[in-house]
């Protein structure tokens, strides 16, 4: 059986507003919006973790502003959301449990650190269908380095090709591709609509949803 890798946000949870619009509210004070990046530059801060990105954009953007107060206008906003608000996507429970159900073993690959995962997917009851995390404060490493791959692989006990991953976002899709696993896109529009032509490119597959999944193609 394949051994199954999921994203989180914009892939299990419909969560990329809490992130986006709090990093747009924070660039307009400086003239730009997130989408005026570079699909290079975006990729960049979106592989780092919550502290290395507060960091990154104290210093190349938020000039005035220190890593602290970079995270503290994230963190209110972003611990509510996992905590409290954030939904799955339609359809994305269901699937998953049918997953577990099958046998599959599946893991979490996040940006997002640990704590706010554990918050989000235990009270949506879905924390104990993963069998471990992946996530850059706990391995120090990010999404976009060879060796996070290589310890997913490992970790699984498996073949770079017998591991699939599911993502939304175009630098991890590209990451985890090098690496020989193979790759499904998912669409989270509008937060990944400018990368959409790109992940087609780069992905085995692409689906709009984790609900597309054939578990029979799978085994």
């Amino acid at each position: 059986m394949k051994k199954l890798i999921f994203d989180v946000d914009g892939t299990i949870l419909d969560s990329m507003h809490i992130w986006i619009k709090p990093q747009n509210e924070l660039f307009s004070k400086y003239g730009f919006k997130l989408e005026d990046l570079s699909k290079e530059e975006k990729g960049k801060i979106e592989a780092l973790s919550f502290e290395a990105m507060c960091v990154y954009i104290a210093d190349e953007i938020a000039k005035d502003m220190t890593a602290q107060e970079v995270m503290d206008h994230f963190d209110d906003i972003i611990t509510d959301g996992y905590k409290n608000t954030l939904m799955p996507k339609k359809g994305a429970k269901e699937i998953l449990k049918k997953l577990k159900d099958a046998g599959f073993s599946m893991s979490v690959a996040s940006s997002t650190p640990y704590p706010y995962l554990e918050m989000a997917l235990k009270r949506l009851e879905i924390f104990d269908y993963f069998d471990f995390f992946a996530t850059p404060d706990l391995l120090d490493m990010k999404k976009s380095d060879p060796d996070y791959w290589h310890y997913i692989i490992k970790k699984h006990g498996a073949q770079a090709s017998d591991c699939i991953l599911f993502d939304d976002a175009l630098y991890a899709i590209k990451a985890a591709g090098k690496e020989g696993i193979k790759t499904v896109g998912l669409k989270d529009f509008p937060w990944n609509e400018n990368e959409w032509e790109d992940i087609k490119k780069e992905a085995d597959l692409v689906m709009d949803t984790i609900v597309e999944i054939n578990i029979e193609n799978l085994k």
